[in-house]
């Protein structure tokens, strides 16, 4: 949430000027939901780009290997990640901690933590359990699984590290960051946390029939809920990032059991 700060005066000659400009930055940033878009958009052709050069590379393949897949989803973190930086940098007061709250406190370890864990033993249960009278109890975790499988000696430490901490930070950034901030200018807090958590959901999409991508969405929705209120009452995305890393790694930890 973007806290607004009163207008400072103009009359403080060349130096003073240019902390008045700063302040007016941060107080008025320039970035928005267009951003955003054009993160996603940038994220989502380079990704295409890469997959397409992986497979162009390996004329027998019909899939793309957990390797080239990590490659493109490194691509559609660059966009991402991308989209963020350069919002802050030409539109914002230049800093991510600044403009996005990326910033933490040692209180948001054990509030993280405790969080991730909830949202594996309490929230996604309970939302299961509400919607088996619409889906039924379909297993989710093929793609994943099939995912972590595939993985072997250097290859598992690269996926602890994709999921455990690469998509946290990036995806903390950019949903949490600047589109759940972008929307706060709009439509307020509640607006916010709603509309970006179900982007979230929206977002991580999986290769499973109807009934199971509908259960798997509507929890990553609930959990992105949980992730942005967060955010907003601590004002920075310390405590997001620590709950989001948990309930990943809490994910792989037993499915490579």
């Amino acid at each position: 949430m973007v806290r607004r700060r009163p207008a400072a005066g103009r009359s403080l000659g060349a130096v003073g000027a240019g902390r008045v400009l700063s302040k007016e930055r941060i107080a008025r940033p320039g970035w928005g939901l267009g951003d955003a878009i054009a993160g996603v958009v940038a994220g989502l052709v380079l990704s295409s780009v890469v997959a397409s050069a992986w497979l162009s590379a390996h004329p027998g393949a019909k899939d793309v290997s957990p390797g080239g897949e990590a490659l493109s989803q490194l691509a559609l973190w660059v966009g991402l990640f991308g989209a963020v930086l350069f919002a802050s940098r030409r539109k914002g007061a230049g800093s991510l901690a600044a403009d996005f709250g990326f910033a933490a406190r040692p209180l948001d370890v054990p509030i993280g933590v405790a969080t991730g864990v909830l949202a594996q033993v309490a929230l996604l249960p309970g939302i299961a359990l509400l919607m088996r009278p619409l889906v039924g109890d379909p297993d989710v975790s093929g793609p994943t699984k099939k995912l972590v499988e595939s993985a072997h000696g250097v290859g598992t430490v690269v996926l602890v590290l994709f999921v455990a901490v690469g998509a946290p930070l990036v995806e903390e950034l950019f949903f949490r960051g600047l589109i759940m901030r972008s929307l706060d200018r709009r439509f307020g807090p509640v607006g916010a946390v709603i509309v970006s958590s179900i982007l979230f959901g929206l977002a991580h999409y999986l290769d499973l029939p109807a009934a199971g991508l509908a259960l798997v969405m509507v929890s990553l929705a609930a959990f992105g809920a949980a992730l942005a209120t967060l955010a907003l009452r601590t004002g920075r995305l310390g405590a997001s990032v620590v709950a989001h890393a948990t309930f990943n790694a809490w994910t792989v930890f037993f499915l490579l059991k």
